[in-house]
């Protein structure tokens, strides 16, 4: 069985790497590898140990108050049947505006609820996601992709939805 480190690292390597024409000819995520690669990604898996919608949002405040030393990104795994896309979704919200006072930002990929561009799913698939990182750095990233054409295959609300996260 694929660990899920390993899993991420699969996603990261083999997808959303790869250059596609529905982003321009850039990869899915143009900055995950380089981000893998030079280990600035902390991946923290959530086991059965605690109540799942109470740990995530306890994470999302632990490594938003503690930011791990050399890190772009922190992701939290989960098994996705502990949680439904909805109840997810309402505690990123609940985040929001703790969040956006210490300048992160938290984006949730749940399978269940498909993030699909021009017929490509950009969702990991397997599990269940939390990502955190500085806002200010995902919106630099967001204004060089625009500047690229990257978002030129995306439907206008779908694009909205994630750039306002």
């Amino acid at each position: 069985m694929q660990t899920f480190e390993s899993s991420i690292d699969d996603w990261i390597q083999n997808f959303l790497s790869k250059p596609s024409k529905i982003f321009n000819n850039l990869p899915p995520c143009p900055y995950a590898k380089k981000a893998w690669l030079d280990k600035s990604v902390l991946t923290h898996w959530l086991d059965n140990t605690f109540e799942i919608k109470l740990w995530i949002s306890a994470e999302i405040e632990n490594y938003t108050y503690h930011w791990p030393k050399g890190k772009e990104v922190v992701v939290l795994g989960f098994n996705p049947s502990r949680i439904t896309p909805e109840e997810l979704s309402k505690i990123i919200d609940d985040t929001k505006s703790m969040l956006d006072e210490r300048g992160f930002v938290a984006l949730e990929d749940h399978p269940d609820d498909p993030e699909v561009v021009e017929g490509i799913k950009l969702n990991h698939g397997t599990y269940g996601l939390v990502l955190i990182q500085e806002k200010e750095k995902l919106n630099t990233a967001r204004a060089w992709l625009e500047k690229k054409n990257y978002y030129k295959n995306w439907a206008k609300e779908y694009k909205k939805e994630v750039q306002d996260r």
